[in-house]
């Protein structure tokens, strides 16, 4: 009996090739594109999954307030929480501190680079993470100051080799001992690193560090909490220990958060790295479906469609003696072979495919799917429920023609079949209008950010980070004068200017202050979080920001007691207008307790990306910093850049040059939205494309059947364009139905998505309509070349036997 279904499942194949191609190909496509999605999805949901205690470790942050006003969420919390939480509470098993030390040069012998993956941590980072361990002793690995832990690949950076504990190696200056070499870290973690140093190190380098005050929150605090421990309740501990030490912390709140949970639905401030998205990887989840489904669909269409063509074979059958069951198995064979045909194909698409989607997602996603036995679940898993969801049904109508109908030729197609067809036709159309709608969208919020007025002008402006030469005293500082001066001298070098921090470099980089407000005002009253960046009087102009009150810090002078503000420090602190700020001293302290006195307002610029509102800022005077921002006045940038290189072995030939465009760093703040809005139009092409091979495939198989109707209307006169109109009809209908369908579901998820967005379109009527038509013609030109091919041809064809 198998022997018998497989002859026939094959006759059937090769009997309607262009049917079994169509139902094939859509098949293949759409379980490739589900297979490639799924892989993102799986690579997005494993973050921390390598941690043997991932399940019990929370991070502590800090929710902070202006009153009763919510302002924003810290992932910084203060350096003693960690011990004073596992002292008070036994459900706090252990705890660790991480410190982020970033843009630090580092030395073996010549090699020297400025470093940014750099964290001091607690000798408790073995037992509440896991990492593998190459060479060396954890448990000892960071107990004292200046130890260090390397990674592998920094380790072979530095040495060119891996067995290197006990070495020394030079950071920021100081010697550091090598204590262990741990595997590189999975980039599957939000938390990644290259160096580990002793967390008490910290009070040996910076003489204002106190680990037993609530001073300063600049520490990433974990616990690991015992198995069981209820967050809930935990949480509301913390709001009590929040309100008991309100005379240190004021009104912030500590909250504890999953480290599962961080990657995907943590999006605070002085995160270590920019997190993904639970709603992109949900809605590309969603994408997946629904073009796996729309392949299932054009199946099922065309299956049923063809019913009549079947109808003899299954009366035979039926009269041979076939029972039910029989013709049921006969038809869900046919599907698992073709099902089973489509999954080879994808497989192959897939193995092509995963480099360019790589490059695509930035992911590391694994070229070799070989040793995957997940996605060979998936695979086999697809096969598997496509063969049943798309063959059953037609399984199921097939088997249920009676004989005695079907063998004199009475049989019709139900209006429930034909309900059915048209209702799966308008699911498929209304879900790639709602894609088309998306990436639409995508693209004209990421084309908006990219042509958003910054506030500044970044473009052709060169960054330089300043040597590591410890301490920055007089001498440094007349040195880097020097070096500024002969840059000036440069026919290429417009401007110079020194600042602790630039615009798109990371929030780490900026100091951050819950203490500023006017001189005598209560504290009670305003504690928003100001953003510092410390610059000299050639910053604004160099990065053209406008100064629209007050006058700019003054060459020669000294100008340490003053500050600048922007517009919305301006705001928070209170004033009326940036006029009435001028002169006024604020808590900013700039030596033994003495106020600092606004001396000039700049615009509102974008520090960050666009897509999030401008934030307070002060600028206290350097006449050193982080960074050389040089204006360039050419675009012969090689000569140039060897030109800046050569000054700067003159100036500092024991430090690392290292250098970026700041335009290129602020950009990559666009590139998740970018990636966002690729992915989601190379797949729902793939699901338009798919779309048209179910709709061309179900026209060609209704003018089939109409074929004698055809010919009987040219005889009675009928033109081409009538009988296209006469055939394109339904489907037209059926388009249109499904615009109007997607048309409130696109409007309504664009317009969350935008709600993630300070600055953000404006969704306009056009948005929505295009794709619309978009469609509507591609469902024309799909349908066209079958009507206007049956209408031209010859009725005495299709008459003649009749």
């Amino acid at each position: 009996m198998l022997k018998s279904y497989l002859k026939i499942a094959y006759r059937n194949l090769l009997k309607n090739k262009v049917f079994s191609l169509i139902n094939i190909l859509g098949l293949a496509i759409g379980m490739a594109a589900c297979l490639l999605i799924l892989q993102y999805v799986r690579f997005e949901l494993s973050y921390e999954d390598f941690h043997t205690n991932a399940d019990n470790i929370y991070r502590v942050t800090l929710d902070l307030y202006n009153g009763s006003e919510f302002i924003e969420t810290d992932c910084e919390t203060y350096g003693n929480l960690g011990p004073y939480l596992t002292e008070q509470h036994p459900e706090v098993l252990n705890f660790v501190r991480f410190y982020n030390y970033e843009s630090i040069e580092v030395k073996v012998k010549d090699q020297k680079f400025i470093e940014d993956r750099l964290y001091f941590a607690d000798s408790s980072a073995f037992t509440v993470f896991t990492y593998e361990v190459i060479h060396g002793n954890p448990t000892t690995a960071l107990s004292f100051p200046f130890q260090t832990v390397l990674t592998t690949s920094t380790a072979q950076k530095y040495f060119g080799r891996t067995d290197v504990v006990g070495e020394a190696i030079e950071i920021d200056n100081k010697p550091y001992q090598v204590t262990v070499i741990i595997a590189d870290v999975p980039l599957n973690t939000h938390l990644k690193f290259d160096f580990l140093l002793s967390h008490t190190t910290v009070g040996k380098i910076w003489r204002w560090y106190d680990k037993n005050t609530w001073n300063s929150n600049n520490e990433y605090t974990y616990l690991l909490m015992a198995p069981g421990t209820d967050l809930a309740e935990f949480n509301q501990k913390l709001t009590d220990l929040s309100i008991s030490l309100k005379d240190e912390v004021g009104d912030e709140r500590f909250v504890a958060e999953p480290i599962n949970d961080i990657h995907l639905y943590s999006n605070k401030t002085f995160e270590p790295e920019v997190n993904g998205s639970a709603r992109t990887v949900y809605f590309l989840l969603i994408i997946a479906i629904f073009i796996i489904t729309i392949a299932w669909v054009n199946y099922v269409n065309l299956s049923t469609a063809r019913s009549v063509d079947r109808a003899r074979e299954v009366g035979i059958r039926k009269v041979m003696g076939s029972g039910r069951s029989q013709l049921i198995r006969q038809f869900l064979l046919e599907s698992a072979i073709i099902s089973l045909l489509a999954g080879g194909i994808a497989l192959t698409i897939v193995q092509f495919s995963l480099p360019v989607f790589r490059s695509i997602t930035a992911q590391p996603l694994s070229l070799s799917i070989a040793h995957d036995a997940m996605f060979w679940y998936l695979l086999g898993g697809l096969i598997l429920v496509g063969a049943l969801l798309s063959g059953i049904y037609p399984a199921l109508v097939l088997s249920s023609f009676q004989p005695t109908t079907v063998l004199k030729g009475k049989l019709r197609t139900s209006t429930h079949g034909r309900w059915l067809r048209q209702g799966m036709v308008i699911f498929q159309f209304a879900t790639t209008v709602v894609l088309i709608i998306g990436t639409s969208t995508v693209y004209l919020q990421v084309n908006h950010l990219r042509n958003q007025d910054l506030g500044m002008d970044i473009t052709q402006t060169l960054a330089v980070h300043t040597p590591s030469l410890g301490v920055p005293d007089s001498v440094y500082i007349s040195q880097l004068q020097s070096f500024k001066n002969e840059l000036l001298r440069l026919s290429t070098v417009e401007q110079v200017a020194r600042s602790s921090s630039l615009p798109g470099l990371s929030l780490h980089q900026l100091g951050t202050s819950t203490g500023i407000r006017k001189v005598g005002e209560d504290a009670a009253n305003n504690s928003y979080n100001y953003y510092l960046v410390r610059i000299d009087e050639d910053y604004a102009s160099t990065l053209d920001i406008e100064l629209i009150a007050g006058r700019n810090f003054e060459p020669g002078l000294s100008n340490y007691e003053k500050v600048l503000i922007n517009e919305e420090a301006v705001s928070k602190l209170g004033f009326n207008s940036p006029e009435e700020a001028i002169g006024a001293k604020i808590t900013y302290y700039w030596k033994h307790g003495e106020p600092s006195i606004i001396s000039g307002v700049l615009s509102n610029y974008h520090q960050r990306s666009p897509k999030e509102a401008h934030i307070p800022m002060v600028f206290p005077y350097t006449a050193g910093g982080s960074y050389l921002t040089l204006r360039l006045s050419t675009e012969e940038l090689p000569n140039t850049l060897a030109e800046i290189k050569d000054q700067w072995q003159q100036a500092f030939p024991n430090s690392a040059f290292t250098y970026f465009f700041v335009n290129d760093t602020y950009d990559q703040q666009y590139r998740a939205d970018t990636r966002f809005g690729q992915i989601v139009a190379i797949f729902s092409g793939l699901a338009i494309f798919i779309a048209c091979l179910g709709l061309f495939g179900l026209s060609s198989f209704t003018v089939l059947q109409r074929t004698k109707e055809i010919g009987v209307r040219k005889i009675l006169g009928a033109t081409i364009g009538q009988i296209f109109r006469l055939l394109s009809y339904d489907f037209i209908r059926l388009v249109l139905a499904a615009g109007l369908l997607a048309l409130p579901i696109g409007y309504f998820v664009m317009q969350n998505w935008l709600a993630n967005y300070a600055t953000r379109i404006d969704l306009h009527w056009w948005i929505f309509l295009t794709p619309t038509l978009l469609i509507l013609l591609i469902a024309l030109l799909t349908i066209s070349f079958q009507t206007i091919r049956a209408a031209l041809a010859n009725p005495a064809d299709s008459l003649r036997y009749e």
